[in-house]
């Protein structure tokens, strides 16, 4: 038992089944609410762990602002201020993790990070290849050493109360697109692949030893497996995010024949990798490619700024064909989505995360999903 989710071992078992393959009579539902009727309301808490508490903060206080990014006090304090007032209501998981923004790496090989009171940002820095190296050193790189600080302070208080995640790290495509600027990227793609290739087995065998670091100092306190924290997603083994954001300016041609070697790479350190499939103009352009990629053991789709809602009747044909193509799906839900999406899809393999009110209420939608769901 975990001390802010009482009931920590049946979900467990529910998720050990999923990564299974086995059907437990309902999508598996991360839902999060109000703890109780004085806890706070937490904004878009299906997105990921709460990041907030810098409403007061002046924008040029920048001074501030970095200290709430990188302090690891800081870090752990708003944590447990949201695991006190949340219900984590089905699957979801207490957890937490540095969140530096979802491309934290590009921090290690040289552009300099900004915090902002809503994100952080990372500078354009290769300005040619010609004059480019690619250096890290773990040993005195700044950036990391902040991180891996903040992760160890939170290893250190967890004491069966709450999982500690990895870092958002990125991948080399998305992390590259902010170091040599996304247009020069595109061009590089047909003029320097070649440099691309490089800058992918440089970044990525960085990300597999920092990962494996991070996985064995994480592991005591992750009940024998790994979480992906902005998921709610537990695992009995090395899970993480794989993706490639960049995709969506880019051919299938260029996405498969260019970057498919960094999902493969990074996937081939994860027992249950992820890939987070952003956009519609992803799901339709490179879904076909994804799924023929091994290590993608589970595709969670974001529709995006804009775009239709997650139950539309143009996404349910490809819902379809990721779990009967025998990857799992996970989708981020309102909770009126929640009771169409049952009815469209097999439970087999889902997984939905919504939020409610409040517990009563989170427990209820649970409930329902029973007689609602289809059978695979």
């Amino acid at each position: 038992m975990l001390y802010y989710k009482s009931d920590w071992d049946k979900a467990k078992e529910n998720l050990e089944a999923f990564w299974r393959g086995e059907d437990i009579g309902r999508p598996l539902m991360a839902v999060f609410a109000r703890r109780n009727k004085d806890s706070e309301q937490f904004p878009e808490l299906q997105h990921g762990p709460w990041v907030g508490g810098m409403e007061g903060f002046n924008e040029d206080d920048t001074e501030a602002i970095s200290n709430w990014w990188i302090n690891p006090e800081e870090n752990f304090k708003r944590m447990k201020y949201w695991f006190e007032n949340t219900y984590f209501g089905g699957e979801a998981v207490p957890a937490t993790y540095v969140n530096w923004g979802a491309s934290a790496a590009a921090a290690f090989f040289g552009s300099t990070p900004r915090f902002r009171k809503t994100s952080v940002w990372y500078t354009e820095v290769i300005t040619d290849w010609e004059n480019w190296k690619w250096e890290f050193d773990e040993k005195t790189n700044i950036w990391w050493k902040k991180i891996r600080d903040i992760v160890v302070y939170l290893i250190e208080r967890a004491r069966g109360e709450y999982l500690v995640g990895m870092p958002e790290f990125g991948n080399a495509a998305d992390n590259l697109s902010l170091m040599r600027g996304m247009d020069n990227l595109a061009m590089d793609c047909l003029e320097n692949p070649e440099e691309i290739e490089k800058a992918i087995d440089f970044m990525d065998a960085w990300w597999i030893d920092l990962h494996e670091k991070l996985y064995q100092l994480t592991l005591p306190v992750n009940e024998g497996g790994g979480i992906l924290p902005w998921m709610s997603l537990w695992a009995p083994g090395r899970i993480d995010q794989l993706a490639c954001d960049f995709s969506t300016i880019l051919s299938p041609a260029a996405f498969k024949n260019v970057f498919v070697r960094d999902i493969e790479q990074m996937g081939a350190w994860t027992e249950y990798g992820m890939y987070h499939l952003d956009g519609k103009n992803c799901m339709r352009n490179m879904l076909d490619i994804l799924l023929q990629v091994e290590c993608i053991k589970a595709i969670e789709f974001t529709p995006g700024v804009g775009s239709l809602p997650t139950y539309t009747e143009e996404y349910i044909p490809r819902y379809q064909k990721i779990l009967e193509s025998g990857k799992r799906l996970y989708l981020l839900a309102e909770p009126s989505e929640v009771e169409p999406l049952c009815k469209a899809l097999p439970s087999k393999g889902l997984y939905l995360c919504t939020f409610a009110g409040g517990k009563e209420d989170a427990d209820r939608l649970i409930a329902n999903t029973y007689k609602w769901s289809r059978k695979a």
